[in-house]
């Protein structure tokens, strides 16, 4: 039988083969919970009293029932007495006072390395600058619109992703300010309609669809036209761009309707 001593509060231990190699020596002490390694305070031969500790009356005895029975066996001349198995207090002497940190050791986490932490660290990082550019790419055209100056940032995002940043299209931020529609002045026999845009939103917009409808004299519709931005804008002019903000627009568009006698007129501006 092998005896191991806790360090903490000398609380002496029998101790097993299995137990030892149970966690590599690792044993919490059943008296104080301290945790030690029972390998380095191991005993082959069991933990002997001091004679003036035995008779000190301020030491606790070692209650057990060999107490009142004399020993088989006189010890040696000039040798302190030895405690047998029995002289060990009952919760250091019951194998089960040695609690093998199975569980506690088993679910301990192992000691991590620097370089892993690194890469753990390196990782999260990585996945972090995923989900932004991930968020970037679904809500960029309100990012766009709410941080003008990551725009050129965006751009740059879908010029990689094969996307595009769409133009924000928010009808009640554009008005007509002014239109007229009269004859064609040279003679062409020609409608020509004269109209200001005017955005009042402060970021740029998509342009908007013009739809002209052309009526009789009870205010019925007679003819309807719808423009796109392509149709209205100068040549040249570069819709992608969008409609500035608190920017105005004049256009000017010539109808071949003269013919169709109409009176009156109604102009609409709307996003499809």
């Amino acid at each position: 039988m092998m005896y191991t001593r806790c360090p903490t509060c000398s609380t002496a231990f029998r101790v097993t083969p299995e137990q030892l190699k149970a966690r590599a020596g690792k044993v919490r002490c059943g008296h104080c919970s301290a945790v030690f390694n029972a390998l380095e305070t191991l005993e082959d031969a069991p933990p002997a009293v001091p004679a003036e500790d035995a008779v000190a009356p301020h030491a606790e005895p070692l209650h057990s029932a060999a107490d009142e029975t004399p020993p088989s066996e006189p010890p040696l001349a000039g040798n302190p007495p030895v405690a047998d198995a029995a002289e060990l207090p009952e919760e250091e002497a019951d194998g089960g006072s040695i609690d093998i940190l199975l569980e506690e050791i088993g679910e301990a986490p192992l000691p991590v390395s620097r370089g892993r932490v690194l890469a753990w660290a390196a990782a999260g990082l990585l996945a972090l600058g995923l989900l932004l550019v991930q968020a970037a790419y679904l809500f960029r055209a309100e990012l766009a619109v709410s941080e003008p100056d990551l725009r050129p940032l965006l751009q740059e995002m879908c010029s990689l992703l094969d996307c595009e940043i769409p133009l924000p299209r928010k009808a009640d931020l554009v008005s007509i300010e002014a239109s007229d529609l009269h004859p064609d002045p040279q003679g062409k026999n020609l409608l020509v309609l004269v109209a200001t845009l005017k955005n009042r939103a402060p970021f740029a917009q998509d342009y908007p669809h013009l739809e002209l409808t052309l009526t009789d004299t009870q205010d019925q519709p007679m003819i309807r036209k719808v423009f796109a931005p392509a149709e209205y804008l100068s040549q040249g002019a570069d819709a992608r761009a969008g409609f500035a903000g608190n920017g105005d627009l004049a256009i000017t568009l010539w109808l071949d309707a003269a013919e169709a006698g109409a009176s009156g007129y109604r102009l609409y501006l709307f996003y499809p």
